[in-house]
């Protein structure tokens, strides 16, 4: 369950899971979509511990979770990545920033190499927040573990952290590998 501060005196506690069509709503301002989104107003004020939600823009349903002073990374089918530093005090949370999304980047590569037949995925993402400024954080996307047989759409992707110099090694590294291959087919022309 989460919640967001309302923008009246009342406190909502609004579910982490909504679906799409419910996640743009201000429930202060409509109150007869509560009911139907599964938002109920929140029976003890001095809890506060109710988890909070923004959507980032890219990629697709990804979102950032807080709960009292810990924040998750939540992507679809991926199991939640704990977002530390100063993000956790930089970026707000209530009901009316709840309505905006995080407006952030997102730098996905697909790096193939040829030789050992091995694939790797990375991404890098700059998370801006309130305080004006923008943290970046980078991934590597592992492997799926397990045959067809195995593997089943309950068991999450386990995203790895991975440290953004790496991230702009690897990236270098491979734009090189394709300006080289490009040269050398354009030689042999």
């Amino acid at each position: 369950m989460a919640g967001c501060a309302g923008s009246g005196e009342e406190q909502l506690e609004i579910p982490t899971n909504l679906p799409p069509i419910c996640r743009d709503i201000d429930f202060s301002a409509n109150p007869d979509m509560r009911e139907v989104c599964g938002v109920r107003k929140a029976h003890n004020k001095a809890y506060k511990n109710i988890p909070q939600q923004r959507y980032l823009i890219k990629p697709a349903e990804t979102s950032i979770v807080k709960t009292g002073k810990k924040l998750e990374l939540r992507f679809q089918n991926s199991l939640p990545i704990e977002l530390t530093g100063g993000i956790v005090d930089d970026l707000r949370f209530s009901q009316d920033l709840r309505l905006q999304r995080v407006t952030n980047t997102y730098d996905y590569h697909e790096i193939y190499n040829k030789a050992s037949g091995e694939r790797m995925r990375i991404f890098k993402m700059g998370i801006p927040t309130e305080a004006n400024r923008t943290y970046e954080f980078c991934f590597h996307i592992p492997e799926k573990k397990g045959n067809a047989r195995t593997r089943n759409r309950a068991m999450g992707t386990n995203i790895e952290e991975m440290d953004c110099g790496d991230f702009e090694e690897f990236v270098a590294a491979d734009l090189a590998a394709k300006k080289a291959e490009q040269e050398a087919a354009a030689k042999r022309k």
